[in-house]
């Protein structure tokens, strides 16, 4: 049987007007569910992941066309085709408004008064398709008094509160280092998505999502609302510990820069820790007994687990630890991911062939299975423009001489008009400004080995391709 005829969003169709991480995102895992998903890109302003701005390149080269060698970009956007239409002009616009009624999603991510200064506002648009489903994703929401405000993940994640709560006592708010309110945006625009398609098929009715980041990022933080809420008090900044369990938070392991976490939550598991540690008298000392204790003494604590944990190797001590009943962890950096066995065994990372020169790259995945279905990433992100002529014929209709009208007039581009600059980064500096922090010369290498397949599990239900 075909898999991809088994796959739940097989016939559907999603224009994906979206730029950078989470919206793009959310298009790629539609398309590995099925879904044919064209990115709608402007000719003028290449998407900031097709740029210098995120990189990284192939082998650190842009080469002649570095918008086409992004190894960002065609993770989020893998699977889709590309379609350059300049959607400023009125020409643009009627394009899409031909594509919209041969499609079932939306998504978009501009600031609210462009959809609507355009016309394509949900409103107008369901006039032409009633069960069109469309997804907006701002920084705060099509509606009050931000809606209009352009957003930045890193400004975001402070004005949502998240940084209020990262960081140390008495120290600065801290960034939590990765852009993952994108992420959180993108997981949480999905779930309802799920729900507007069932919707959608139960009714024949569509529906617009509007997802404000701020909102979602609030939602983050839920424990700090409602004590706020409840008593009036506010939780304070306490880095990597927890404000209950002691100990809890990463510790030094044997090696350079080597960590592990660990919480003990109960008197048992701090016995059973005391133990391990070669120190069963802890389990009884008043200092630690009992979990009060424990918080009391808080540094004297952490102390002796340091010490413990600084001759042990983390993968060695997590597994000792998982055994006996303590939630432990090794810190891992991105190289260790991409060679971790659980990750493999589960086939988180697919081979996906991309044109030359790129080759076969491994691609994150999904962070789920299903057990009678196998998504897959279907194919590479798309080269700029590499859907032009397909999407225009097979799905707006037109013919050879409209399009040829289109590229000429500039509303179609088969290349950017404003590339921007490129070039190689220097490596050296960038080390030495701490941009980068290390550099594996090998790492062709370390992707061989990161390669060869894992055996599958037991019931053979493994997705990777």
């Amino acid at each position: 049987m075909d898999n991809k005829a088994t796959l739940p969003m097989t016939g559907m169709r999603v224009l994906d007007l979206s730029y950078v991480f989470a919206v793009p995102y959310m298009a790629g895992l539609l398309s590995d569910l099925g879904a044919d998903v064209v990115k709608i890109e402007a000719p003028h302003k290449l998407d900031q992941t097709r740029g210098r701005a995120f990189g990284p390149y192939l082998d650190n080269d842009p080469a002649g066309d570095p918008w086409n060698r992004s190894g960002i970009f065609y993770v989020v956007n893998r699977g889709k085709r590309s379609l350059v239409l300049d959607m400023s002009k009125p020409e643009g616009r009627e394009v899409f408004l031909d594509l919209v009624r041969k499609s079932d999603i939306v998504l978009e991510n501009y600031t609210p008064r462009v959809m609507r200064k355009w016309g394509l506002n949900y409103e107008e648009l369901r006039k032409i398709k009633p069960s069109l489903i469309m997804l907006s994703n701002t920084g705060y929401g099509s509606t009050g008094p931000w809606c209009n405000f352009p957003s930045q993940g890193t400004t975001l994640e402070a004005t949502m509160g998240i940084t209020c709560y990262t960081g140390y006592a008495g120290d600065k708010p801290w960034k939590v280092g990765q852009s993952y309110p994108d992420f959180l945006a993108c997981w949480s625009g999905l779930t309802a998505l799920w729900a507007a398609i069932r919707h959608m098929r139960k009714t024949g009715e569509g529906q617009w999502i509007d997802v404000g980041m701020y909102q979602l990022g609030v939602a983050l933080i839920p424990e700090p609302i409602i004590q706020k809420q409840v008593d009036g008090t506010d939780m304070p900044r306490i880095g990597n510990e927890h404000p209950e369990h002691v100990p809890s938070n990463v510790f030094r392991a044997r090696g350079d820069d080597q960590w592990i976490a660990l919480t003990v939550e109960t008197d048992t598991q701090w016995a059973t820790l005391a133990q391990l540690m070669g120190q069963p008298a802890l389990a009884t000392d008043v200092r630690f007994a009992h979990a009060k204790d424990r918080r009391e003494h808080r540094e004297e604590v952490n102390a002796l687990v340091t010490a413990w944990t600084l001759g042990q190797d983390k993968t060695a001590l997590t597994q000792t630890l998982q055994s006996r009943g303590i939630a432990a962890g090794p810190v891992l950096n991105s190289r260790e991911l991409l060679l971790d066995p659980h990750l493999r065994q589960r086939g988180f990372y697919e081979r996906v062939e991309h044109p030359e020169p790129i080759g076969m790259r491994r691609i994150i995945g999904r962070p789920y299975r299903l057990r009678f279905r196998k998504p897959h990433i279907q194919k590479p992100g798309p080269r700029f423009g590499d859907g032009n002529d397909s999407v225009l014929r097979e799905i707006a209709g037109l013919d050879d001489e409209r399009i040829a009208a289109l590229k000429a007039a500039g509303i179609v581009s088969d290349l950017p008009t404003n590339p921007g600059l490129s070039g190689k980064m220097d490596t050296e500096g960038m080390l030495r400004q701490r941009t980068l922090v290390a550099v594996d010369p090998d790492y062709r290498d370390i992707m061989g080995k990161a390669e060869r397949p894992e055996p599958p599990d037991r019931k053979g239900a493994s997705d990777a391709h």
